[in-house]
Order: C-alpha cells, then sequence, then structure tokens
C-alpha cells in the first residue's frame, strides 16, 4: 500500500499529523488519541517521550548529586563545539522552516553557554 494511503488511513482513524518527523525515515509523526507518536512509515512508537525525558532527567539528577564534576572546563568547551558542529551540519541539509528556527535557537544558546565558560 502506498504510504501516502496509510497516512490518510491514519488520520482517517483520528491520528494528528504533527511537524515533527521520524529521526529515522524523516516522514511525519503522528500522535494518536492517547498521545502516542509514531511513525508510519518504519512503524516507530515513541510513548510519552516528554513524560520519560523528564524521569530519565530526575534519575539523573539523583545519581549525581555526590559525584563530583567529570570534566574540566576545557572538557565542556570541546563537548559544546563538537555540538554547535553537529547542529550546523544538521541546520546545512533541514528545509524546514520551523526546525532551522529550532536549530538555529540551540546554535545561539550553546555559544552563549561557551562565550560564559571561556
Amino acid at each position: 500500500m502506498d504510504i501516502i494511503k496509510i497516512a490518510a488511513n491514519e488520520m482517517l482513524k483520528g491520528s494528528k499529523m504533527l511537524g515533527e518527523h521520524c529521526k529515522f525515515c524523516g516522514f511525519p509523526l503522528f500522535q494518536d488519541r492517547k498521545g502516542n507518536k509514531y511513525c508510519v512509515r518504519c512503524r516507530t512508537l515513541k510513548k510519552r517521550e516528554e513524560k520519560n525525558k523528564r524521569d530519565k532527567i530526575e534519575i539523573c539528577r539523583e545519581d549525581k548529586r555526590d559525584m563530583a564534576p567529570p570534566y574540566s572546563q576545557n572538557t565542556y568547551i570541546k563537548i559544546i563545539d563538537k555540538k554547535i558542529d553537529y547542529l550546523f551540519k544538521r541546520l546545512e541539509e533541514e528545509c524546514d522552516v520551523a526546525r532551522i528556527m529550532e536549530i538555529t535557537e540551540v546554535i545561539k544558546a550553546l555559544i552563549k553557554l561557551k562565550s560564559k565558560l571561556e
């Protein structure tokens, strides 16, 4: 069956097509009535990403409370540089204006953070 027909059937079932795209195939993600995000092309299911991210962050905070910082300031700057390079590569390939704006904002934030560390 044609992927467009599959996507149309999903919308007829009540799913919403989101402005986000699948990290694996680039096809638009859908969200069902329960709030689950998924890709109709590669069948990846993204259940409640936000809740899972919050849970992971909280677990990381608990684990790291008693730890000394594992990196030096130079290492932090190198990590930020790598992230900026990665985002510029993504920006070059991106065509969606909303994603371009998101990536640009993150790059600005990383550059600002880097200047504070230097």
